[in-house]
């Protein structure tokens, strides 16, 4: 039984049998998530799970002249850069700081709550513009400190209730 490796352009390959097979994973030509397509009856499969197929963790290339089969792209996800070039997390730590320390300023304070939670959303917007994958959240949690501070203020347990 033969099967056909399908390359990343969509070249076809083969057939070859289960010894080719082994020996293009020798060379380097095939790795496991490889597609090959079953001579008999055109189904796909990766090459990982066909049985008879022996993929060694060391295996190498014996050499860079061969050509390499269906190779997985390497990705790797960037790191969040602010628009000047630097990782500068300053914006998004204080929008994250003023969203914790709002509800607890609307207990004491008739407006530091308010304009805490302000401030916040102000440096979230900031993060956001700079692409930082966090800034919806963090508009998101001073959004809620501000519906907090209008809670405190409408049921009227604010303004020194600690302090009576």
């Amino acid at each position: 039984m033969g099967y056909y490796v399908l390359g990343d352009q969509g070249q076809k390959y083969g057939p070859a049998d289960i010894p080719t097979l082994n020996q293009w994973i020798a060379e380097g030509r095939i790795v496991p998530h490889t597609m090959l397509q079953d001579e008999a009856s055109g189904g796909m499969i990766a090459a990982s799970t066909i049985p008879g197929l022996l993929f060694l963790p060391t295996a190498s290339p014996v050499s860079s002249n061969y050509p390499r089969y269906n190779q997985a792209p390497q990705y790797q996800a960037p790191a969040y850069t602010s628009s000047s070039g630097s990782s500068d997390n300053g914006p998004i730590t204080l929008a994250f700081a003023m969203a914790l320390v709002s509800p607890i300023l609307s207990f004491f304070l008739p407006i530091g709550g308010l304009l805490t939670a302000m401030w916040g959303i102000r440096s979230a917007i900031r993060a956001k513009d700079n692409g930082h994958p966090l800034g919806v959240i963090a508009i998101v949690a001073c959004g809620v400190a501000i519906a907090f501070w209008g809670f405190i203020r409408i049921a009227g347990i604010g303004r020194g209730m600690f302090l009576r």
